[in-house]
């Protein structure tokens, strides 16, 4: 079986996270507030495909990102994960119902990006959420 491997990036700004709501046309979890991401095509490296997807959906070009980590979904999908705290352009949800902020694990559908956003916030650090 050919397991599916995803990108995922994780904006950061000012002790907010930037997720979106998938429209609810969507076949794979529809309405849901997830991270954005997508699949990274056939020989595509995990950091072009980070680019590629930003711009699809988000239409930003990631400056400054790092990786923070592999995450595993339920059906065997693999989420390679960027945070991302750097971007040029303005952001416009391309491809979703709209963006959303978040600030707090509950705010995301999904437990996977709920676990990306513990993540992100153990590498970022405590200070960043003493606001």
């Amino acid at each position: 079986m050919n397991t599916l491997t995803f990108v995922v990036g994780i904006l950061y700004e000012g002790g907010n996270f930037l997720a979106e709501q998938r429209r609810l046309t969507e076949n794979y979890f529809p309405g849901a507030i997830i991270f954005p991401g997508g699949h990274i095509d056939d020989e595509e490296e995990p950091e072009d495909a980070l680019l590629r997807e930003m711009k699809e959906e988000l239409e930003v070009v990631p400056q400054e990102y790092m990786f923070i980590g592999e995450f595993i979904h339920p059906d065997g999908a693999k989420n390679l994960t960027y945070l991302v705290t750097n971007w040029t352009g303005n952001l416009k949800p391309i491809e979703a119902e709209r963006l959303v902020w978040v600030k707090n694990e509950q705010e995301l559908t999904n437990q996977l990006d709920r676990e990306m956003l513990r993540m992100a916030k153990s590498i970022l650090g405590s200070e960043a959420f003493n606001l």
